[in-house]
């Protein structure tokens, strides 16, 4: 589904995905441990033969909450104001050079496979904050991640419920069920950069949206 900012442009997507999904595609990314990055070529796709999908591993940061600040530039995020109990970064991927995708797509020719996948090499930029934080309404998680394409799983025995909603303006998803309530949306930081808050915790919608709506 297609993220929309306020002047109706698109800054984002993300997909909802059966965990029971029987695509073989499908199957190689719900496999991603955390830190895992897979380059992945499909000879038969239907449009993009290329895709690279990654499952980012949470790194303890053990710098104080202005140096995260200071590693998170040029971003200029929005947080809440309650009390950061513990923070960890998320390092990305580096990406496949055009010759190492087509080295993928011969190698398909020769072997006669249909997919070819490769290891992505992690790097050391930060592409994603996950920060624990106390309130009122117990503890909760706000992630935030400058990469704005995400798939997100839900079950498939109809226990997740997904509302679309409208968050300090900006397009967005509720997602409920019996364990964890998450908000998510997308929203562009001063400079213009499209940003992917994500809210997890036992709050209600009412909850989520008062604490977004008092990010600074």
């Amino acid at each position: 589904m297609e993220i929309k900012n306020k002047e109706g442009n698109v800054i984002g997507k993300i997909e909802f995905q059966s965990l029971e999904n029987n695509n073989v595609i499908d199957n190689i990314i719900l496999d991603l441990k955390p830190g895992d990055g897979k380059a992945i070529y499909t000879a038969n796709a239907n449009g993009n033969n290329f895709t690279q999908q990654t499952n980012y591993a949470a790194i303890k940061w053990n710098g104080n909450f202005d140096e995260l600040l200071n590693g998170l530039q040029p971003w200029k995020p929005l947080f809440p104001k309650h009390t950061v109990e513990e923070i960890n970064v998320y390092y990305g991927f580096d990406n496949l050079s055009p010759s190492e995708i087509d080295d993928m797509a011969n190698e398909s020719v020769q072997t006669g496979k249909n997919v070819i996948v490769r290891d992505l090499k992690p790097n050391n930029t930060i592409v994603g904050v996950k920060i624990v934080y106390r309130s009122d309404i117990g503890t909760y998680i706000l992630q935030i991640f400058g990469t704005t394409k995400s798939r997100i799983n839900i079950s498939a025995d109809e226990h997740d419920k997904i509302t679309k909603v409208v968050v300090r303006g900006n397009e967005g998803f509720f997602i409920s069920n019996n364990d964890n309530n998450q908000l998510i949306w997308i929203e562009e930081d001063a400079n213009g950069k499209s940003l992917q808050y994500e809210m997890i915790g036992v709050g209600s919608q009412k909850d989520f949206f008062s604490i977004a709506e008092s990010m600074i």
